[in-house]
């Protein structure tokens, strides 16, 4: 169930699109039978190699919990397990902590997890729902999407009211990045620190935008507008040169939500996947794009190179997965 609240509040900042899911057919109580959410081992995949990180939710005996998968060995470590709703990880830059947005302390809130030890650390206690948690390259500062200050300034499109942050990962130089009402969100690093793109309906629609780490000199991307369509939750090429992005581009795929490639800075949008695909991921080598494919029943965790070839299927079993990152090489 909190799976499908997820999905719904995703749904709203993305305005035209429903993202509820299936329940998952799991039994009602104790631990998760083996292989939901890949745990008991998945086929492997040597050949793309690399490990995934990746939420999971499966009816009440995983309320939504992170997941590691190594495709090298077909292994899944399960790295929460506590009570609350654990979703949208991020990688420190090194691979040694996880940023994340859990409502483990009754709301939703980012913490960091030390993936050696295991130990969590409450990062953005205070106001607000936190959400989105995203490291910059260097490791030095995390961005995340919040309501904190409370709603100043008019709501979107969707009703929707948020606004961009960064912060030290000791929890110190907590500095806005965005003003403007609406939506202002789902911040993604480029690799050499000095872009930042994010999701806004400041233009009447979701669309990408990139803007300097200070929140400075603010520049759109993507032009929905009119369109009841969208663009949302960016990420950046190893190299810089191009991000990833999952779309609806009405009237040719007013239905669905697909993934799509964007040169920077001036490129044309490239379609690569024709699903009900989102969430996507550059691997660090730049070789493949992870996704999150809702086909079939459950959401699945997928891959693809970036021009749309060798479409591979990484998850079949229960539960749904949500938000795929790879870990840093």
């Amino acid at each position: 169930m909190q799976g499908r609240v997820r999905r719904q509040q995703t749904a709203a900042w993305l305005a035209a699109v429903l993202w509820a899911l299936l329940a998952a057919a799991v039994g009602a109580c104790g631990e998760p039978a083996s292989g939901t959410c890949g745990v008991g081992g998945i086929p492997p995949h040597p050949e793309i190699g690399g490990e995934l990180l990746f939420s999971c939710s499966a009816g009440i005996a995983i309320k939504g919990d992170l997941f590691v998968l190594d495709l090298s060995s077909g292994q899944v470590q399960r790295l929460t397990t506590d009570a609350g709703f654990n979703t949208d990880p991020a990688w420190s830059p090194d691979g040694r902590h996880i940023a994340f947005e859990s409502t483990r302390k009754g709301r939703s809130d980012i913490f960091l997890l030390d993936v050696g030890s295991g130990a969590v650390t409450w990062l953005t206690g205070g106001t607000g729902f936190n959400e989105q948690p995203r490291w910059s390259p260097d490791g030095s500062w995390i961005s995340f999407t919040s309501g904190r200050d409370g709603i100043t300034e008019p709501v979107g499109a969707a009703g929707f009211h948020r606004d961009l942050y960064r912060i030290r990962a000791d929890g110190s130089s907590l500095r806005r990045l965005t003003w403007g009402g609406g939506f202002n969100g789902d911040a993604a690093w480029s690799p050499d620190g000095s872009q930042m793109t994010f999701t806004s309906d400041r233009g009447g629609a979701f669309d990408l935008y990139v803007m300097n780490p200070d929140g400075g000199d603010r520049r759109q991307l993507t032009h929905h507008e009119g369109s009841h369509g969208f663009a949302a939750y960016a990420g950046w090429s190893p190299d810089g040169t191009a991000i990833v992005f999952n779309a609806t581009n009405p009237p040719a795929d007013a239905s669905q939500s697909s993934i799509y490639t964007l040169a920077i800075p001036a490129g044309k949008p490239l379609r690569i996947t024709r699903g009900y695909d989102y969430h996507p991921d550059w691997s660090r080598d730049g070789a493949w794009i992870a996704f999150l494919g809702s086909r079939g029943g459950h959401s699945q965790l997928f891959v693809v190179r970036p021009d749309g070839s060798d479409l591979t299927q990484l998850t079949r079993d229960t539960g749904d997965k949500d938000v795929p990152r790879w870990r840093p090489s």
